[in-house]
């Protein structure tokens, strides 16, 4: 008698689909999200005057900024942050005649669909909303069914060095679609084009399904750290780590050389702080209604903070300070130096890709760079986060920790009044 071996092994206690059919707080979070995203397309005529304004919609720059959101997923899908296997059920798998590159398989196709439909998403409620012709909705269907099956080709293998080129070539054919001003026809000649690159992107490097042990724990180490930042509120938890550098010597630490040697440790945000650059341009484009201060806060607020993880960690370190040696004024200086570097090769950059599209900011937007660096300085430089009194204080949503959250929100708090202040000075 021959005993066929299962494809498939659930795990004892695993809900299915993620739980949002089991009745519970997921299920219901997932209907409430889906009927409020869904009843958007119900209000066209409202959402209108908030997006385009009264002027006439500039559907390549629509479709530009379609692209810059494709890239923006396939950059996300590069992290490859679903390459992970908890490891009481990795040990299972290892026990059970079931191939855990299957585990990986369905992870990898379950983030991929969740970009996919997010970037559907946005097009749809962006063309619709806009009153957008057969034409535009072809367009937008080929760039996001083009730069889906680039994005898988590319994710379902190892990382190679050339990684992060692809996002940054899908963001200048978006800022070129909105500068020029490209018809929905050459914008599908420009999908197919991204279809082709992505055959050569399907060769080379292993399947990630393949990862080995050691690689699948990192991963999970890496969930665990994301589940437990967000649980206690406490995102400081998720400023990234520098990698080694290699030529620079710390033999006597100062300030100035640990925050440089921190910046060029995490010079591997730099891809991503580019891709921002780029989307804040072709944002302003789009949609004209949204102040440019705003725009630019955001942005560079998004684009620098991996950058100000090395005080951060320090700051959370007491142990690190001491052996240092130096006060904590003298730590923030010399980083913020570092950082508002940082922040005008970032603004420079913008600059250049503002040129390149054919707009222009108000001068009092350009302010909003130094103040998103020094509300960068203010988020790190926050103290660990005290959960001895929340503060419930009762508000229309419900009873609120409003001592946590001013925890939470410490630098984001300095950001919107000065972009608010910034916006209203136009």
């Amino acid at each position: 008698m021959v005993t066929v071996a299962p494809r498939r092994m659930r795990i004892p206690g695993r809900k299915r689909f993620g739980g949002i059919f089991s009745g519970d707080t997921s299920g219901f979070v997932f209907l409430f999200g889906f009927g409020f995203l869904f009843t958007a397309f119900f209000h066209v005529d409202g959402w209108r005057p908030a997006l385009y304004g009264s002027s006439r919609v500039d559907f390549p720059a629509v479709l530009g900024l379609l692209t810059l959101c494709c890239a923006v997923g396939w950059r996300g899908l590069l992290r490859r942050g679903f390459v992970w296997v908890e490891p009481a059920e990795l040990t299972w798998l290892d026990f059970a005649p079931v191939d855990r590159g299957r585990v990986v398989t369905l992870r990898l196709l379950g983030a991929w669909t969740g970009v996919v439909a997010v970037t559907a998403y946005l097009a749809a409620l962006l063309l619709a909303v806009g009153g957008a012709g057969l034409d535009q909705w072809r367009a937008a269907f080929a760039v996001v069914a083009a730069t889906g099956v680039v994005a898988f080709a590319s994710a379902r293998r190892t990382a190679l060095r050339f990684d992060a080129l692809g996002p940054l070539l899908l963001a200048v054919l978006g800022l070129a679609i909105a500068a020029f001003g490209l018809g929905p026809v050459t914008v599908q000649f420009v999908a197919a084009g991204v279809l082709v690159a992505a055959l050569p992107l399907a060769f080379g490097g292993e399947p990630v399904v393949r990862a080995g042990r050691a690689t699948l724990l990192a991963g999970w180490d890496g969930r665990v750290l994301r589940s437990v930042a967000v649980t206690f509120l406490d995102p400081m938890m998720l400023l990234p780590p520098s990698s080694p550098v290699g030529g620079l010597s710390l033999r006597r630490p100062t300030p100035l050389r640990l925050a440089w040697a921190g910046t060029l440790g995490r010079r591997r945000y730099a891809a991503a702080a580019v891709l921002i650059a780029f989307a804040v341009v072709v944002a302003h484009i789009a949609v004209p209604t949204v102040p440019g201060a705003v725009l630019v806060g955001v942005g560079a607020y998004i684009a620098l903070t991996p950058f100000g993880g090395g005080l951060g960690e320090l700051w959370r370190n007491p142990g690190r300070r001491r052996w240092l040696g130096s006060a904590n004024r003298e730590l923030v200086l010399a980083h913020g130096l570092v950082l508002a570097g940082v922040g005008l090769l970032w603004a420079a950059l913008l600059a250049v890709v503002t040129l390149a599209g054919g707009t222009s900011f108000a001068a009092t937007a350009w302010l909003a760079v130094p103040l998103a660096v020094l509300s960068i300085l203010r988020t790190v430089t926050r103290t660990s986060v005290d959960y001895a009194n929340p503060g419930f204080t009762d508000t229309p949503m419900g009873p609120m920790p409003a001592n946590l959250l001013r925890q939470l929100f410490r630098g984001l708090d300095l950001l919107v009044v000065g972009i608010v202040l910034l916006a209203a000075a136009i």
